[in-house]
């Protein structure tokens, strides 16, 4: 089922981009997706291709060699990149939310030393967030950054770190004054290279899904990182920098949602024509009818929730009331669509013999990244109670 036959009002332009993602994921990513996810392969060998048609510098100005695409364009790229395989989706997205933060507020030393590569797919980015003990409640977290001469002496733990052993650079939130009030003023960002002094990979965590890149525990022991590696050249920024790179990932995260439940409705949709059950298709029988016309009404609701944050985004700078909604109403569809797509196929839904199972295992992290679901809901009543304060 094309997306162009989902959504109306896109530009002309948005379906050029979208058909020519289309025919790359078909040609180049699902023929391979199975293989390359039960190998749990990193996908570096897609990047040059992706680089030339402009993906891997979405987030990047085009004076540095990126496409620097709207956030509609953003959110339908990652829609058809995850319909293909959420693994490449990921790299692309975190990749790309990294390029952002060093885009919008780098100094242009920054900018110049890493954005070219990271646009030509030569290299790709990160972020570090979360703490052992610490994941949504961010102004609680407990790596300092202590400025000695033209160094910062950086000590802490994260976890849970997406593309940790590939990121160039990795940008880590600190805390750069211990004594702010309220502590989410005393917050930077570094751009943490891998070859920095008393920086050290730690564990790989197995995950249930988004195979194909690494999720890593990360070390800094008395890590030296020199006072130009601060972004933006501005201590205290950080958490503010930050929140203007979620509410951009929460965009991604409703557009890679929307297209595993995309996938998941063409697969369950395609099996039921083809499936007999006591003398007819699967598609004869209301139940299945049912179900395939309620999700196809939510994937599309879910699209336009999508566009309607991005374009508020692209107007006004943020929209986190907008987006938060988008991606946590898009990544409960995701998991629905999965789920009643392997209801759909049966037993065979349940095994490794179709992707059904990959969708569903995929669909699992989408209400928890880029912000959990609940606390998103919640911030979405707080600004709706304000204003009626």
């Amino acid at each position: 089922m094309p997306a162009r036959h989902l959504t109306a009002g896109l530009s002309p332009e948005h379906r050029d981009l979208q058909d020519a993602v289309r025919q790359f994921v078909d040609e180049r990513v699902i023929p391979t997706a199975m293989e390359r996810e039960a190998n749990d392969e990193y996908p570096s060998d897609l990047f040059p291709e992706l680089a030339a048609m402009g993906l891997m510098g979405m987030s990047i100005p085009e004076e540095y060699g990126g496409s620097d695409v709207d956030y509609v364009s953003y959110g339908l790229v990652f829609e058809e990149l995850a319909r293909g395989w959420m693994g490449l989706a990921s790299v692309v997205g975190s990749s790309a939310s990294g390029a952002f933060l060093i885009g919008k507020f780098g100094t242009a030393e920054q900018k110049q030393r890493y954005l070219p590569d990271l646009a030509l797919g030569k290299a790709t980015s990160g972020i570090a967030m979360t703490e052992p003990a610490v994941g949504s409640d961010l102004k609680n977290l407990r790596m300092t950054a202590r400025r000695e001469g033209d160094e910062y002496v950086v000590n802490g733990t994260k976890t849970m770190i997406t593309q940790a052993r590939h990121a160039r650079p990795l940008l880590t939130l600190v805390r750069t004054n211990p004594a702010a009030d309220p502590p989410h003023r005393g917050m930077s960002l570094l751009l943490i290279d891998l070859d920095t002094p008393g920086y050290s990979i730690g564990r790989d965590i197995a995950k249930l899904g988004h195979k194909g890149l690494e999720l890593c525990e990360v070390n800094f022991d008395n890590a030296r990182v020199p006072a130009t590696q601060l972004l933006g050249g501005v201590e205290d920024q950080g958490f503010y920098e930050m929140m203007s790179a979620l509410d951009r990932g929460r965009i991604y995260m409703a557009g890679a949602s929307i297209g595993i439940a995309r996938a998941s409705l063409e697969a369950a949709t395609k099996y039921a024509t083809q499936r007999e059950a006591f003398g007819h298709p699967l598609a004869d029988f209301q139940a299945v009818k049912l179900r395939l016309a309620n999700v196809a009404t939510k994937i599309e609701a879910a699209r336009l929730l999508m566009i309607n944050a991005a374009l508020k985004t692209g107007t006004e700078g943020r929209a986190s009331v907008e987006s938060a909604m988008a991606k946590a109403y898009a990544s409960e569809v995701c998991l629905e669509a999965s789920y009643e797509a392997m209801r759909i196929h049966g037993g065979y839904g349940f095994t490794k013999e179709f992707p059904i199972e990959r969708y569903y295992r995929d669909a699992a992290l989408m209400p928890i990244g880029e912000g959990a679901n609940d606390v998103l809901m919640l911030s979405v009543a707080d600004s709706i109670l304000k204003d009626a304060r």
